[in-house]
């Protein structure tokens, strides 16, 4: 992917305080980055209905895991290794559905092969969409924030649908009143949102988008929820993921760029002679 167009623009980019990648990235281009926490992300609340489910899950006890998070993902992990177990053992009899390339990434890092990621629309939806028919049972671990549409969705389908809270998503330090200024002034080239709580903080911060700061959201639903708090967006990423966003935000700036990008990347994904 040429970033080059990346240099010397002022960006503002979520991270967490374990996650700077996308920043860094963007930082290695070329780019200004300003850090901003719009969120954090907390242990559940009810850690022992996670745990009962992760060693059901390693038990063999779900046909199917339904995951649309690493975040997840993590927590399910950090109990199995504390238990002694592995998040692979019920595999290859259970399977995994995930909600885009980047869960399937985490995925494979953790040992579990993915049956199922969507092809049309990379969420929650998608995977309701291409789910098989049920009976059966599956666990969807899902953070406090999520609604209900994978559960409710997979329930209708037939299946037996476990749900457990994996993970919360919290305030994070957010806009100070400088930074605030800042946006309000038209100081940054481009403002990335990558998820509807990042949005949703960024709208309730006060801080008014000029028309001249491109608002580059991760996915439909992240820019569904800017768009409800009155952000606009100006570019919307084709895939829920760091290269979707990245590549979504060289569109924005460069639709000319852009077009190479792709044409080049379609190209690299072909299958090999």
């Amino acid at each position: 992917m040429d970033l080059t167009a990346l240099r010397g623009r002022r960006l503002l980019v979520p991270v967490t305080a374990e996650r700077r990648h996308l920043a860094v990235r963007l930082a290695e281009a070329g780019a200004e980055v300003e850090e901003v926490e719009f969120i954090a992300i907390a242990p559940t609340e009810n850690p022992e209905a996670l745990e009962e489910a992760t060693l059901s899950w390693c038990a063999g006890d779900y046909h199917w895991l339904a995951v649309t998070s690493r975040n997840a993902l993590s927590a399910m992990d950090a109990i199995a290794k504390a238990r002694g177990v592995d998040l692979a053992a019920p595999l290859p009899d259970s399977k995994v559905a995930t909600v885009g390339e980047a869960t399937r990434a985490v995925c494979a890092g953790l040992g579990l092969d993915v049956e199922l990621v969507p092809s049309k629309r990379q969420n929650a939806r998608g995977i309701v969409e291409e789910f098989p028919k049920g009976p059966g049972k599956v666990l969807v671990p899902l953070g406090n924030l999520a609604a209900p549409v994978l559960p409710r969705g997979l329930e209708r389908k037939g299946w037996s649908v476990t749900t457990v809270e994996a993970y919360r998503t919290v305030d994070g330090p957010g806009v100070g009143r400088q930074l605030r200024e800042q946006i309000e002034a038209g100081e940054f080239d481009a403002i990335l949102l990558t998820s509807g709580s990042v949005a949703q903080r960024l709208a309730r911060s006060g801080a008014s988008v000029p028309d001249g700061t491109l608002v580059v959201a991760i996915g439909d639903m992240t820019a569904a929820a800017a768009r409800a708090d009155g952000l606009p967006v100006a570019s919307v990423a084709t895939a829920p993921s760091y290269d979707g966003i990245v590549a979504g935000l060289l569109e924005a700036l460069d639709p000319d760029v852009a077009e190479s990008y792709d044409d080049a990347d379609a190209a690299s994904q072909e299958e090999p002679a």
